[in-house]
């Protein structure tokens, strides 16, 4: 019996082997991609360009350029190259049936979870990272749920064996919820704890700085103060949920009293109210809900699709997001299209693409790796048949880290293609 063990240990450790050095080989190879309109984002678009990829980045991009003679050419003619989308707030991952609780794993109990870090939670083989990549959400910032103060957030790729492998930035930023009930009370218990805490992750920091310099005892080990040391060094940015304008406004309030010297506000469309503060204040957006309905009576029944042009009028940094929540999670591949949307109601095309791109990458600190076509960066990028923010355009091919990835690993076009040949057959033809 232990024979029997050992050599399927060993088969399995050598196929293993032979898959990791398949995939070094394939990730060496330089690849040209030629004959596409190369969509950069941030430079103008290239008709008839060539991108070269080796090791799993960007050597090249250009037009006329000189591609070796070990290459392999992919002709992309009369196709668009672009970057992959990254979603910049998503609980992909870490929920798969929003309904069924055993699939969510989004938040731990109680209201102070500083210490989680919200990557170990997420399921490499959730069915819905398929169809998201299928829709050319490449990259995802995952943000826990749930709590004052929720943890830590993480930029993964969505393909990967492991969480470990796909985490392209860990920890990305810090999680808190502003309580509406503190705008019209200066006593609410619960903006009063989140300051509690904050106030002893202080103290364990300096007594903490005093144990290394050896100038006394270092303080008992507490994971939840010690998570929110890179936030209040700086190190790491505070991600400030808030929904309403008269909660948004009282929230960046607070975050100066407190301090904090880099602030994301994740925000619904009420935060095109206080664009100009924004603006003048430097505070990028992760804007959600585009499809979302008024709720005040004066309001029009287009604020929301409107909200995202009148950002950019005021010259706020914004990326668009769904609810950023587990009822959402099965539509994130639908992120390109809330932009699309917005476009319709006034925002540029140019602003709508970069929302979903290089904005987000940036907000994210990740703007050196991607949002962008650049030599470089990383080789995560699509092929499409035409402009990927309208419903009507196909996604036809996908790499990430230059790797292409199997678009019939989603579900939803497995079922497309076993329906259509059925239909096929039905009618006695050759499919096309």
């Amino acid at each position: 019996m232990m024979n029997s063990v050992s050599s399927m240990l060993t088969k399995t450790f050598s196929t293993l082997i032979a898959g990791t050095l398949l995939a070094a080989s394939a990730q060496a190879e330089l690849t040209a991609l030629v004959g596409a309109t190369v969509h950069p984002v941030s430079a103008p678009s290239l008709e008839n360009g060539i991108v070269l990829i080796r090791d799993g980045r960007i050597e090249q991009i250009g037009r006329d350029l000189e591609i070796p003679d070990d290459a392999r050419i992919i002709d992309l003619e009369g196709k668009h190259v672009y970057p992959g989308f990254v979603h910049p707030a998503t609980q992909l991952g870490i929920t798969e049936i929003a309904s069924v609780a055993g699939t969510v794993d989004t938040a731990e109990m109680g209201e102070i979870n500083a210490a989680i870090r919200v990557e170990v939670a997420v399921n490499h083989d959730s069915d819905l990272l398929p169809t998201s990549i299928a829709g050319g959400i490449l990259s995802a910032h995952i943000i826990p749920g749930g709590g004052l103060i929720r943890g830590t957030s993480a930029l993964m790729n969505l393909d990967g064996w492991s969480w470990e492998e796909m985490v392209i930035q860990a920890p990305v930023g810090m999680h808190v919820t502003f309580p509406p009930g503190a705008v019209d009370d200066d006593d609410n218990e619960d903006l009063a704890r989140i300051e509690d805490v904050l106030d002893q992750a202080r103290h364990w920091r300096r007594a903490q700085a005093a144990a290394e310099a050896g100038n006394g005892r270092a303080p008992a080990r507490n994971d939840q103060l010690e998570a929110l040391a890179p936030l209040l060094s700086g190190d790491i940015p505070l991600f400030l949920h808030a929904n309403r304008y008269d909660v948004m406004e009282k929230a960046l309030d607070w975050a100066e009293e407190q301090e904090f010297e880099r602030v994301i506000l994740v925000a619904n469309p009420d935060v095109q109210y206080i664009a100009e503060r924004l603006a003048a204040d430097n505070i990028p957006v992760i804007m959600s809900r585009v499809y979302a309905m008024p709720t005040r009576r004066w309001e029009p029944y287009d604020m929301a699709f409107t909200a995202a042009a009148r950002l950019e009028e005021a010259g706020v940094r914004f990326a668009l997001t769904d609810s950023a929540g587990g009822m959402d999670v099965a539509n994130a591949r639908n992120l390109p299209f809330q932009a699309g949307s917005a476009v319709a109601h006034g925002l540029s095309p140019e602003a709508a693409l970069k929302s979903v791109t290089l904005w987000p990458a940036e907000i994210l600190g990740v703007a050196d790796r991607l949002g962008s076509l650049e030599a470089g960066k990383n080789a995560t990028l699509f092929v499409a048949d035409g402009d990927p923010l309208e419903v009507i355009t196909t996604i036809e091919r996908v790499w990430i880290d230059g790797q292409e990835f199997d678009l019939m690993r989603d579900r939803h076009r497995r079922l497309y293609e076993r329906y259509r040949e059925r239909n096929a057959r039905a009618q006695g033809r050759e499919l096309q």
